[in-house]
């Protein structure tokens, strides 16, 4: 396993968010996916409730809900730009660390107390400490995780059918970190004998108190050498193509919609290990050069699939599969710097998700109900998820669109989320924003347009 810093493993597991704007590159098991900002504010609630702009994202079908020549009604849409960003809270912890250097303050201050052995020099490496094992207490044992979407669509639907097209980035990572309680024990020996010293207490009854610290020339041995808390890195950087197709048919009295999305996508998976020793640390750079290297890009086609009925006028049903077809990206790992063992390479997995939805749809309210059929399947270690959402929309003179959402995890593994945004509307201009939080993540989307 290669050896990296704490501050250098922070940077790998944000990779996809730091980078997100220039196509680079870290976990989060695939979910259904959130790619407007309609349908964040919405708690994700789209595969009956969605519109005919949203169709090509969520369930194809979606756009042969038309009524009317397209150039009558002037229905049509363009977007640009879509932007949707997720995170994690523990992101925030990882920035932190590495905006304030813990372990190079820990280092520095274990180096300033063996050259002058104060109080005051005692305390501060207490202070240290202490910030390290909190950071370490934000991310043990969780996902950092970041999922971002970045696209353009045009949607045109016409008389009870519709088509659309869209390109799109959409990046998918984080690091499930490994914190042992081994690493949190030392720490806390660390604050323990340091406050003690810090309080005027002997030297020598500390030292013989916590062996473990001392070298044998009597100096204080710095801790971050010797950590062993250790991350799965590991990502999806996936850029797509997509042309959306949706017709009405009728069977047997009822008009049913089908919708088929192929697409082309090009697939950068990235997989690796790190850990938060220092003692043949790299540089922060070389850190994530190693985590590139990792990289292989493959080409394929893929497509989502989708049905849709209007039962009663008002009452809707969806079905729809994304990426129907499984794949499985190998990504490549390095020797191990130390040992020079070779390591087997890693996978990173994209299966297909299949969600359903219930739908009541007026002409100035909607409110929907959608559910994952399956758990996600990780591309890597981390946690799955299956969410449950309920979303509604209300619309005050045909131009501010009011929207609310809550999103439920079935799996256990994440919060539930609540979420809330605005439709804006003025002649042939359209905007729409979102947010969604929930107690370990933050999301916010914002999309600008035209009708045509």
């Amino acid at each position: 396993m290669r050896k990296t810093s704490f501050k250098s493993f922070a940077p790998v597991a944000l990779y996809s968010a730091i980078l997100t704007l220039s196509w680079a590159q870290p976990a989060l098991a695939i979910d259904y996916g959130i790619y407007d900002a309609r349908a964040l504010a919405m708690g994700g609630t789209t595969l009956a409730v969605g519109n005919t702009a949203q169709g090509q994202y969520y369930n194809p079908a979606l756009l042969a809900f038309h009524i009317g020549d397209e150039d009558k009604t002037r229905d049509g849409r363009t977007y640009f730009p879509t932007m949707v960003v997720q995170a994690t809270d523990t992101v925030d912890s990882a920035i932190n660390a590495v905006d304030d250097e813990l372990d190079t303050k820990l280092s520095n201050s274990v180096n300033a107390y063996n050259a002058l052995r104060t109080a005051a020099s005692a305390g501060a490496v207490a202070t240290s400490a202490q910030d390290l094992r909190k950071v370490l207490d934000d991310i043990a044992n969780k996902d950092v995780t970041v999922n971002g979407f970045f696209g353009l669509s045009v949607s045109e639907p016409s008389d009870h059918e519709g088509g659309a097209f869209y390109l799109g980035a959409r990046v998918i990572g984080a690091g499930t970190s490994k914190i042992t309680e081994s690493d949190l024990s030392l720490l806390d020996e660390y604050i323990t004998a340091m406050n003690q010293l810090a309080g005027g207490a002997n030297p020598l009854t500390v030292a013989a108190q916590h062996p473990k610290l001392v070298n044998a020339d009597g100096t204080l041995k710095d801790p971050t050498a010797t950590l062993s808390s250790s991350a799965d890195v590991s990502a999806l950087a996936i850029s797509e193509w997509g042309m959306a197709m949706g017709k009405e048919f009728t069977f047997w009295g009822q008009a049913v919609s089908l919708g088929v999305t192929p697409k082309l996508m090009r697939v950068d998976a990235y997989r690796d290990d790190a850990n938060f020793n220092t003692s043949t640390a790299a540089s922060v750079d070389d850190t994530l050069n190693q985590f590139s290297d990792t990289k292989s890009t493959h080409i394929a086609l893929n497509a989502d699939v989708g049905a849709a009925a209007i039962i009663a006028e008002h009452y809707r049903v969806g079905i729809a599969v994304k990426d129907a077809i499984a794949k499985d990206f190998t990504t490549h790992q390095e020797a191990d710097p130390v040992t020079g063992v070779a390591r087997p390479d890693l996978v990173v997995k994209l299966r297909p998700r299949s969600r359903m939805g219930l739908g009541y749809v007026t002409e100035n309210f909607s409110i929907g109900l959608d559910y994952d059929l399956q758990e996600s399947t990780p591309i890597a270690n981390e946690a799955p998820n299956q969410d449950l959402t309920l979303g509604a929309e209300y619309t005050l003179f045909d131009s501010l669109a009011l929207r609310v959402g809550y999103r439920q995890d079935r799996t256990g593994f994440h919060a539930n989320a609540t979420s809330g945004g605005l439709g804006f509307r003025w002649m042939r201009f359209v905007m729409d924003i979102g947010y969604s939080q929930s107690a370990d993540m933050k999301a916010g989307g914002l999309q600008m347009g035209w009708t045509f």
